[in-house]
């Protein structure tokens, strides 16, 4: 009951928090006084008027709205975005314990009729508002006042986000091409986004967008001296299913866009001259040669790209790909860098068709710096696949083989990260950590290559951007001296089941047949177990009162010697596939062990019945009277 009142305490605290945001009413895109996921977006063009638009706002809204986690909202045909708006996703964790995942409890946003989702422009009026409406509503508060610089609020660009939402397009070859009465609709582009603005897309999905031109996104603007540009920023999120004849996820007019952190799969471009992520045309060299060091960066860093169909990216001048994992794929990366200022560095680029880098115009060695590559990316301190197996295991996804020689497991979604990806191996077979071609694979020291990214894909920092980091999007963790204690709880006749298996970071247990070469005969005159496992007791139980076995998955065994009350205390020394690395004189993990043991509890208490842990009526009844006598009492 306590955790449940708590619970109930944060929700209305989080209720308050939000109370001025514009939460969606209905899941349905229809024209009633619900407030649609339509209406609400129709109310922010309007400028949000205090009187509210179709159930949706009022007084003091914000310009956020509210969609519930784990719903599907669907649109008929396209919504216009004219302002700075928000749209996320709000759902209760149930779990006071950890944190929710994010990206796993999204509302998504389904396109049922064949069109775009979005079309995002702050120069284009909403069509779909009646005139009478325009007529009647203040939009622009700054133009009413009386500017008279010849200033207006459409030269102000948008800033759009879109954070824990799926956008799910129409599935239909070439969504956006619906018969539009607006001159601008921008037929054949952007199967879920046509975007002029600022669009920062988190913790999202895009799937499912059709088009001849941009799949998911068409970014459209070039450039202008003066003008702001629109620009895309896709963030911790996945694109996959998408198809477009050019640019399956986004085609842009110029090299606006950054994929961070994020992960592209399962999409097509038909065009065999164009790539998943295409742009129509460069900077000319003067800006070029501005804007490759300004804070704003263009280009794919730390995320994982396979199992596309067409190349992966036209790199231009200006952009950066670093510590990204591409496998894979159908073509590799075609970069046309005149101005000799785009940079492939510190990735792995491995089975992408017949080449993984194909080269118009840039290709400078020192530009093109310490990758992992099959064919085409050499540059400079860079290392050929050659005949290395890359995949451990047969299927591209799924569980890792850890029989297999395979440099990378298969891809594969962890519990605590919406997002998958291919985690690097140590092998048995390494003596040393130089053997790895990926771990500790960083630039050299003071050269002119680019440094490693300052996090991975999973958000992991990495303590060193130079010689020892890793090559790709996932930095291999190392496991810590020391780790968090496990154990249980047993009867008498009970054996006690735990695993290590999340103690080990990122590496695996050492098989048992590499512990003799590495330490020799086992002290304890028995055969070695996976990890090279040995036990050491706690002071304060100094003899041992069981026997603990582990398995080459980490899951542990304990069976008790026979019926003992109380508790065994001791330590699980293991070693894994990256502690033997890290530090050579001191290999093992240690992992505190706590067994409690007790004979079986046979009491039962029949004089009171209660549910869910609350007092019986009986009882509190009594307590009342007990109380009201020593009121009496006090009285007299």
């Amino acid at each position: 009951m306590l955790k449940r009142g708590i619970v109930f305490g944060l929700l209305c605290i989080a209720g308050h928090a939000y109370s001025a945001d514009i939460t969606v009413t209905t899941t349905e895109d229809v024209d009633t006084s619900e407030c649609s996921l339509r209406h609400a977006i129709q109310y922010v063009n309007l400028g949000k008027p205090e009187s509210g638009y179709m159930g949706c706002g009022g007084k003091d809204s914000s310009s956020t709205i509210i969609l519930k986690g784990n719903t599907t909202y669907k649109l008929k045909s396209q919504v216009y975005i004219m302002k700075d708006v928000r749209i996320q996703s709000l759902y209760e964790n149930t779990s006071l314990s950890t944190s929710p995942v994010l990206g796993r409890n999204n509302a998504i946003i389904q396109m049922t009729g064949k069109d775009r989702l979005f079309y995002i422009d702050r120069k284009t009026k909403d069509p779909t508002i009646p005139a009478s409406v325009w007529d009647k509503i203040e939009i622009d508060k700054e133009s009413a006042s009386g500017a008279t610089d010849g200033s207006s609020d459409t030269d102000s660009i948008r800033t759009i986000d879109f954070y824990e939402v799926s956008l799910q397009g129409c599935g239909q070859d070439n969504c956006a091409s619906a018969k539009q009465n607006d001159v601008n609709y921008a037929s054949g582009k952007g199967g879920i986004i046509y975007n002029k603005e600022i669009i920062r897309i988190q913790y999202s999905r895009l799937e499912k967008g059709f088009a001849q031109q941009g799949g998911a996104i068409y970014n459209a603007g070039l450039y202008a001296e003066n003008k702001p540009l629109s620009w895309v920023a896709f963030v911790n999120s996945v694109a996959l299913n998408n198809q477009a004849s050019q640019g399956a996820v986004i085609y842009s007019d110029i090299p606006q866009f950054l994929i961070s952190q994020s992960v592209i799969r399962d999409n097509v471009v038909k065009d065999s001259s164009s790539a998943i992520f295409d742009i129509k045309e460069s900077f000319d060299e003067e800006r070029s040669k501005n804007l490759v060091n300004e804070s704003l960066r263009r280009g794919i860093l730390n995320s994982t790209i396979f199992n596309n169909t067409g190349h992966i990216a036209k790199i231009l001048d200006v952009m950066r790909v670093n510590n990204t994992t591409m496998l894979k794929n159908t073509a590799g990366l075609i970069i046309n860098a005149p101005y000799k200022l785009a940079y492939i560095s510190n990735s792995i680029l491995a089975q992408n068709g017949k080449a993984d880098c194909e080269f118009i115009a840039g290709n400078v060695a020192d530009n093109i710096s310490n990758n992992l590559y099959s064919v085409g990316c050499a540059g400079t301190q860079s290392t050929a696949l050659g005949n290395t197996t890359l995949i451990a295991g047969k299927d591209i996804e799924g569980e890792c083989d850890l029989n297999s020689d395979g440099i990378l497991c298969p891809f594969k979604t962890n519990e605590s990260t919406s997002l998958g990806y291919f985690k690097p191996r140590l092998l048995d077979s390494y003596t040393h950590l130089s053997d790895s071609p990926i771990v500790n694979r960083g630039p050299a020291i003071n050269s002119k290559m680019a440094t490693c990214e300052s996090y991975d894909q999973r958000g992991r920092t990495r303590i060193d951007t130079s010689t020892s980091c890793d090559r790709g999007a996932i930095e291999l963790v190392v496991d810590t001296s020391s780790s968090a204690l496990i154990g249980q709880d047993i009867f008498y006749g009970q054996t006690a089941k735990m695993t290590v298996a999340d103690q080990l970071g990122d590496g695996t247990l050492l098989p048992a047949e590499k512990c003799q070469a590495l330490l020799g005969n086992n002290p304890t005159g028995k055969p070695w177990q996976a990890g090279c496992m040995r036990v050491v007791q706690d002071p304060s139980v100094p003899v041992s009162k069981g026997t603990t076995t582990i398995s080459p998955d980490g899951s542990v065994t304990y069976v008790p010697n026979g019926n003992w009350h109380g508790s065994d205390e001791f330590h699980i020394l293991v070693i894994s596939t990256t502690k033997r690395f890290n530090d050579e004189e001191t290999p093992y993990l240690s992992i505190p062990v706590h067994i409690v043991q007790a004979p079986p509890n046979t009491f039962e208490n029949k004089s009171v019945k209660t549910s869910g842990g609350s007092i019986g009526v009986g009882v509190l009844i009594i307590l009342v009277g007990l109380l009201g006598l020593r009121r009496s009492k006090a009285k007299g």
